[in-house]
């Protein structure tokens, strides 16, 4: 049987989904031109990045022609578009990074669950043209993916930190490390730093592991319920 691509027109997007999208996309241009303004560039380049990422799936559609790539469900798309609108309107802009203890630690549980369900889909999805794929190879790629996202985030936060200033790793005071007890860390920022980041893999190795499970236990029901 001859393999054929489905293409998802815009129209079939479910329509509450779609308007959560234009809700995102018209916070994170507010978001953008605020911080421009305001003289945050950092925040006004990253805001920009979100838009762009919340317009992932529509670039799949266009670009992606007869590829795999165009059977990403929207789904995913808004996923990743709640991981977008929590973490810059609620964290920063809202301040609920500062203000909340375990927000950040929250943001890194979550978007691991949401890139392991993505990787899951996406390894179903590419190898749909041989056949069905394999349980355990979906649910390892899934959580390769997660991974891979967060290695790819704390590259982000280092070069940030290297080229442009900031303290997103926390690994010299500031603003950001005002509040925190550094004689938890042996009196060196540097180790601080060091925890930062480990415990932001680890918890999206959490939400990847969590992700992964889901998926499994969603498609065993599948399987059971035809």
């Amino acid at each position: 049987m001859a393999y054929k691509l489905r293409k998802d027109p815009i129209n079939e997007i479910p329509k509450a989904q779609f308007i959560f999208w234009i809700i995102v996309r018209i916070s994170m241009i507010i978001c953008a031109i605020y911080s421009f303004v305001t003289g945050d560039v950092v925040m006004g380049f990253e805001s920009i990045f979100c838009f762009i990422f919340s317009h992932l799936w529509d670039m799949f559609q266009v670009f992606g022609h007869t590829s795999f790539i165009i059977e990403v469900p929207p789904l995913s798309q808004t996923m990743l578009n709640l991981i977008i609108f929590i973490g810059i309107v609620f964290g920063s802009y809202m301040g609920l990074f500062d203000k909340i203890s375990w927000f950040d630690n929250f943001m890194h549980i979550l978007s691991g669950f949401v890139c392991a369900v993505f990787g899951y889909d996406f390894a179903c999805i590419i190898q749909r043209k041989k056949g069905q794929c394999a349980a355990t190879l979906a649910a390892l790629f899934s959580i390769m993916f997660a991974l891979s996202i967060a290695v790819g985030w704390e590259f982000y936060e280092f070069l940030m930190d290297t080229l442009h200033g900031t303290n997103l790793q926390l690994s010299e005071y500031g603003n950001e490390t005002a509040m925190i007890d550094i004689s938890k860390y042996h009196n060196e920022y540097g180790y601080l730093g060091l925890v930062d980041t480990m415990t932001d893999m680890m918890m999206n190795a959490v939400g990847g592991l969590a992700g992964m499970i889901f998926m499994i236990v969603l498609r065993n029901r599948k399987k059971k319920s035809k």
